[in-house]
């Protein structure tokens, strides 16, 4: 007899799922901003919660239900943009979509110091890919309102960590997994498992914007954050430059 496996378990009752969505909608039209406004904040965000969707072991819906969950991100990107105008303190909105990791998909806001500075981030792709406005299309919204830059979504594993896991560096070798190692010395394995695409309002950004660079893992969200941004893969394989 095989184990059982809650994600091949039939999702029932869509047009539940489709009013808690309503619901989960209106309740993040307005950022959480009690963080945010401390001298110590830094960003804001927020993600879907649903089940049986968000959980450990999370379940990707169907594409069309993300794009309603997307039309719901958008909405509330209209709303946190007025919203922090108003606050007047420097900022960058943006909203990641995952693919196809679709439940990790986020609307999030950073504090910036100073008007016009960008968060940028480690996990930024070197693959050179257009936009797929075609598979996210919906009639609920306009994605070629934003500019979009293509993030790798990633599985880290930390070689410190190695000694309390059940598997080796040889075997991420094994399941296609390359090693990093940071200019302080720290290694990690990680792998690629998809795409994030990261969108601001069009126009936003130009050649002459002020970029702040942020290390980043988005597949391992308690990660400790590294304070290196160039890295150097090692055991054969290329070097690159974050």
């Amino acid at each position: 007899m095989y184990p059982y496996n809650p994600k091949q378990k039939k999702i029932r009752g869509w047009k539940r799922r489709i009013k808690q969505l309503e619901r989960w909608g209106e309740s993040i039209k307005q950022p959480y901003l009690k963080y945010f406004l401390t001298e110590s904040g830094r960003h804001t965000y927020e993600r879907c919660y649903l089940s049986p969707f968000y959980r450990l072991d999370k379940r990707q819906p169907p594409l069309w239900f993300y794009k309603l969950i997307v039309a719901k991100f958008i909405l509330a990107f209209n709303k946190w943009e007025q919203t922090f105008k108003e606050l007047n303190i420097p900022h960058d909105l943006q909203l990641w979509l995952y693919d196809p990791a679709y439940i990790s998909s986020e609307i999030i806001c950073h504090k910036m110091k100073q008007p016009g500075e960008f968060k940028r981030f480690s996990c930024e792709s070197d693959i050179e890919r257009q936009f797929p406005f075609e598979w996210f299309a919906n009639a609920k919204y306009d994605l070629t309102l934003f500019d979009w830059i293509l993030a790798d979504d990633e599985l880290v594993h930390f070689e410190s960590d190695l000694e309390y896991a059940d598997f080796s560096g040889q075997d991420l070798f094994a399941d296609g997994y390359a090693k990093m190692v940071q200019e302080d010395g720290t290694a990690y394995y990680n792998k690629r498992i998809g795409d994030i695409w990261i969108g601001r309002r069009r126009g936003l950004m130009n050649e002459d914007s002020k970029n702040v660079m942020q290390e980043y893992y988005p597949a391992t969200a308690s990660l400790p954050q590294r304070n290196s941004r160039e890295q150097r893969q090692i055991k054969g394989e290329k070097t690159v430059h974050l």
